[in-house]
């Protein structure tokens, strides 16, 4: 298919440059004419002079219009009339009209090329000069195509990658961030979304060339704040460096500026839940662990054991940091929220979702 277009491709520019890609006439030949050949402005007339013979030939031939020709120049056939042909002096003289002779007088010039099969040799040649071309045009079409569609998925699904990253890449006790477990993240968005899709649209072997364009994308956009929390959360308020108990306060303080009337818990008597707050009558509890590695089961049993004992309507754990496969599994059983500390601004847009699903239920 892709031979196909290029083809054509290659056809349309050589119409475009004024080449006839088609085989040439064999009018466009260029003959040489035998000695005291006879040429005359008619079909006609060349038939009679054939028959003209003695002293008065010469003065015969002019009255019809019909003369000798130089047999050392080139001619060019135009067209033929039975047995005559119509040709034309290659170069044209001023003023010289084309004269018929005889089919037999005209033969094609030796040691010269048919003009058709030069033609033809010209089409040939410049398909092969402009192939490279054409293909290197067609790649990089292609390129851009896919680059595109993987830009489109990457915005798509940049509130997630925001949140991933924000989770998963620690900052370990020198000051240097560890970034391999987001790295792993990043291929597995890579497998499960943008190859899938390449594949779809027959792009799959544009991806070589395009990975490390998409892979600093994603990066760039997961480094973007987050839209959800409408340009009040100042991640630069947040260290990785801050003690347990200024975390707890940071999260408290953020649900405040989204709407919460929110305390931290005095340490020590918290009861698993390290902030409490309420809104329109929604009271949830909030388990906050700064950690430099995932959060397990532990979490999620105290901030719901939590719930209890404050009679909240909800809970949830809020961390730096990723949760382990098995603290996912409890917290679903358990209706456990587990949060990024950055989506905490809309969190109340999930719960009334949550609300209105158990409503419905």
């Amino acid at each position: 298919m892709r031979a196909g277009i290029a083809a054509w491709l290659c056809y349309g520019l050589l119409l475009a440059c004024g080449v006839d890609a088609q085989p040439a006439m064999a009018a466009d030949e260029t003959y040489r004419l035998a000695p005291a050949a006879i040429g005359c402005a008619q079909p006609d007339a060349l038939r009679r002079a054939g028959a003209l013979a003695g002293e008065g030939r010469e003065h015969a031939l002019a009255q019809l219009h019909c003369r000798r020709v130089d047999t050392d120049a080139r001619w060019q056939m135009l067209e033929r009339h039975g047995d005559a042909v119509l040709l034309r002096r290659q170069p044209p003289r001023h003023g010289e009209t084309p004269l018929y002779f005889t089919a037999g007088a005209a033969s094609p010039a030796s040691g010269a090329l048919p003009a058709g099969l030069v033609h033809d040799m010209l089409a040939a040649g410049a398909v092969v000069a402009m192939w490279p071309i054409l293909r290197s045009g067609w790649r990089r079409l292609r390129r851009r195509r896919a680059l595109r569609l993987c830009y489109r998925l990457v915005s798509r699904h940049a509130e997630t990658l925001r949140i991933r990253r924000r989770q998963l890449v620690q900052v370990n006790s020198y000051g240097v961030e560890r970034t391999g477990k987001w790295r792993r993240e990043q291929t597995e968005f890579v497998r499960t979304v943008l190859q899938p899709a390449l594949r779809r649209a027959r792009w799959q072997d544009t991806w070589p060339a395009i990975a490390g364009t998409v892979l600093a994308r994603i990066e760039y956009v997961a480094r973007q704040p987050l839209a959800t929390s409408g340009g009040r959360h100042d991640d630069t308020r947040f260290t990785p460096t801050m003690d347990p108990i200024a975390y707890e306060r940071y999260c408290a303080h953020t649900l405040r500026r989204a709407g919460w009337d929110a305390r931290a818990t005095p340490p020590g008597s918290d009861q698993g839940a390290d902030v409490v707050a309420t809104r329109n009558g929604v009271r949830l509890v909030v388990q906050c662990k700064l950690y430099r590695n995932a959060v397990g089961n532990e979490a999620v049993q105290q901030v719901a054991a939590a719930r209890l004992h404050y009679r909240a309507d909800f809970a949830a754990v809020v961390s730096n940091a990723d949760y382990t496969l098995p603290a996912r599994a409890l917290a679903r059983s358990n209706n456990v929220f587990l949060l990024h500390h950055d989506e905490l601004p809309a969190l109340i847009t999930r719960l009334k979702q949550a609300g209105r699903m158990a409503t419905m239920s």
